[in-house]
């Protein structure tokens, strides 16, 4: 077994009696004690515990786990620092975490393994996949601070049997704003199930590429409005590439929730040909659709003009 080897001194707090702290073992090092370190008074001290801990691996991880439970918010900080300077190793203690009742454990866990980053995708993509609404949503925003390490195997999670973890996955994209994505996306606005098409627009319109254009205009012509306003959203992003025409036409649509999504995009979008349809939306007798229309017309306006 490698000889393991650290030394370490500091003082305690000012005004009391100070007594230096010694670490001198081998891989037996006295992790109980470095655990209350990082609870001492001295900021200099919990520091440099949680540094050793980090140095330790695999074994300190979980006593480190249980310092995320701890009330002092500095602590939590320093464990989490510890744990994540353990990296890899440490995944599947903070994969069980995502499992605890604790919100804030939870949350913990969720950035250590953003910040571990690469080996930590495939454990996340599987978190995808529980029935925990929470674990999902909190694994998928994990991924999205990976970033781009993790957009193929997000692409690939699009075709999951299961309609959340496209969902999750459609998010994540969008968040992470690849251009890899947008083909995988277009095609996943035509997904049997409609949160699926919804997030899929929704994520194409924060990546703001051209090349989406069609694909949403097809989906305003949906007959689901929870489909055609995340279009409306993504077309208005697009700005001057977006089809004017069709959303003109969605202003009139009976559902005023469509009306409101296109309202907004056209003023997001700033073209004048929308400025007459709009000032009659103003009076609308449905007050998102007033307001929508009526910021709509001062963009317009702000920007070409008075007309």
């Amino acid at each position: 077994m490698c000889r393991y080897e650290r030394e370490t001194m500091v003082d305690t707090v000012p005004g009391s009696d100070k007594k230096a702290y010694y670490l001198h073992t081998t891989s037996g090092m006295d992790m109980d004690g470095l655990i209350k370190a990082i609870r001492h008074p001295n900021l200099g001290i919990r520091w440099r515990a949680a540094l050793a801990l980090g140095d330790i691996g695999e074994p300190a991880v979980k006593p480190l786990i249980r310092a995320l439970k701890e009330p002092d918010q500095d602590v939590r900080w320093l464990a989490s620092l510890a744990i994540g300077r353990i990296g890899e190793t440490a995944i599947p203690h903070l994969v069980r975490a995502m499992f605890e009742e604790d919100p804030d454990l939870r949350w913990h866990a969720t950035r250590i393994l953003a910040g571990i980053g690469k080996p930590a995708i495939m454990p996340l993509i599987a978190l995808l996949r529980e029935d925990n609404s929470d674990i999902q949503w909190r694994s998928a925003f994990a991924l999205s601070l990976i970033g781009k390490p993790a957009v193929d195997d997000l692409i690939r999670s699009l075709k999951d049997a299961n309609w959340w973890v496209r969902v999750k996955a459609a998010w994540a994209l969008g968040e992470i704003k690849d251009s890899r994505a947008v083909e995988p996306l277009i095609q996943s606005v035509n997904d049997q199930d409609w949160y699926v098409r919804w997030s899929a627009a929704d994520a194409l319109g924060k990546i703001g590429d051209q090349k989406a254009a069609y694909c949403l205009e097809k989906a305003l012509k949906e007959s689901d409005s929870y489909v055609q306003v995340p279009a409306t959203w993504a077309l208005g992003k697009l700005g001057s590439g977006a089809p004017v025409e069709t959303l003109i036409q969605s202003l009139k649509n009976t559902d005023w929730y469509v009306r409101w999504g296109a309202a907004e995009a056209l003023g997001n979008i700033g073209d004048i040909r929308a400025l007459e349809l709009l000032t009659t939306l103003t009076e609308d007798k449905d007050e998102y659709v007033r307001r929508a229309a009526e910021e709509a017309v001062w963009k317009i306006r702000e920007k070409n003009g008075p007309a």
